[in-house]
């Protein structure tokens, strides 16, 4: 019960033969009660190439949860997120459904989701309103292994019902190792595929390599 705060910042700086910069920062902040919880989230992106911008996303996010037995609660959530370089000026997504906890505490936590969401994006080449429904699947795998040594996966799948062949998965992988009580270095691959991209030339994936201080306190 009470507040719990997450916080991750990478950079990645190059000069001479390349002259590259990549920064990245992210947060997370929830209130837990003893059968509810808020969670909150936010994270930007930006990189640069020989001073030119290559790459900028954002998004943030909160979520609500009641607990409706020991190992079933319900959610709902709500993002708000932009990509121009996939195309995307702003996206808003409501998502809701139910999360079933099949191991809890100890050194393994699996949980599971189902539940359905709704997109609305405006895409910016060319200019066009799109408004989707899903349904949504998610597992998650948090392993501690030793004292300093931690993992996390999650797989999520979402089916369109509105233009099936716009489905989507996504996947990320990570590694953290325990630096203090507060302070970890975590490593970690991130992938986001989208079967139809939006605008013509995209790329169906889009891939993140990570090494970032993380903050939990």
């Amino acid at each position: 019960m009470g507040w719990a705060h997450e916080s991750e910042a990478s950079a990645v700086i190059s000069s001479g033969n390349a002259d590259n910069q990549t920064y990245s920062l992210s947060q997370k902040t929830d209130y837990l009660w003893p059968s509810d919880a808020i969670k909150t989230h936010a994270r930007y992106l930006l990189g640069k190439t020989s001073g030119v911008e290559t790459a900028r996303n954002w998004a943030v996010g909160g979520r609500y949860e009641r607990a409706l037995s020991a190992a079933l609660s319900a959610y709902l959530g709500y993002q708000i997120d932009s990509n121009i370089f996939a195309n995307l000026d702003y996206r808003h997504t409501g998502d809701v459904g139910g999360k079933y906890q099949w191991l809890q505490g100890g050194e393994h936590a699996l949980f599971s989701e189902l539940g359905y969401r709704i997109t609305s994006e405006n895409q910016l080449n060319p200019t066009t309103k799109l408004t989707s429904h899903f349904l949504r699947a998610y597992t998650e795998w948090a392993a501690q292994w030793t004292k300093e040594l931690s993992s996390k996966t999650y797989v999520e799948y979402l089916p369109n019902l509105t233009r099936s062949s716009d489905w989507q998965l996504n996947s990320e992988v990570s590694l953290a190792v325990k630096l203090s009580d507060i302070f970890s270095l975590k490593t970690g691959y991130l992938f986001l595929y989208r079967n139809l991209p939006a605008g013509s030339g995209k790329k169906q994936l889009d891939s993140l390599f990570t090494t970032a201080l993380v903050a939990k306190f």
